[in-house]
């Protein structure tokens, strides 16, 4: 008699799922009663698995590139600052040129404009939010229809919905 998968994962140091794994690709063999011998089960694992397919090595963690507010290590070359501070300068002059295009293309708004939006459509949805159970009540009280009571609340939040988007269309976003 062996020991269970769990137990044989947990001696061997790996999971349930790669021992199940190995199972299922027949690099090691249970028992007929479904247990596993380990010492038999461990020959067959180091001799049906390859390195390659099972082990992998972390990779060395890629060098630390600087930031663009960090500037290189110095090298007392002037021309290769000269060089680098002007890469600096054309990158910094080529990231500000693309966010003037988008603003200006529509695409970027300023954040305090999309801060009054975004507080503006939330009050919407508060206040629609927080007035839906007063005019409901009456209504839903009189109504033991689930289908009814479910159309009824469906209209509501509908009518909610396009609220929310006439006040977006209307704010031009």
């Amino acid at each position: 008699m062996g020991i269970s998968l769990r137990a044989y994962a947990k001696a061997r140091g790996c999971s349930l799922t790669a021992v199940q794994k190995a199972i299922a690709t027949k690099r090691i063999t249970k028992l007929p009663d479904g247990t596993i011998d380990a010492e038999r089960a461990n020959r067959e694992w180091s001799k049906n698995t390859f390195a390659g397919q099972t082990v992998r090595e972390a990779s060395p963690a890629p060098a630390r590139l600087p930031s663009l507010h960090e500037s290189p290590a110095p090298t007392g070359d002037p021309v290769t600052a000269y060089l680098r501070a002007r890469a600096v300068k054309e990158s910094f002059q080529a990231r500000t040129a693309e966010l003037d295009y988008k603003e200006r293309a529509g695409k970027l708004i300023d954040a305090a404009r999309a801060s009054e939006y975004a507080a503006t459509f939330s009050a919407i949805v508060k206040d629609g939010l927080m007035a839906m159970p007063d005019r409901l009540a009456p209504m839903l009280a009189a109504v033991d229809d689930e289908k009814t009571i479910h159309r009824m609340l469906g209209a509501e939040i509908t009518a909610l919905l396009r609220k929310v988007s006439k006040s977006v269309a209307d704010a031009g976003l």
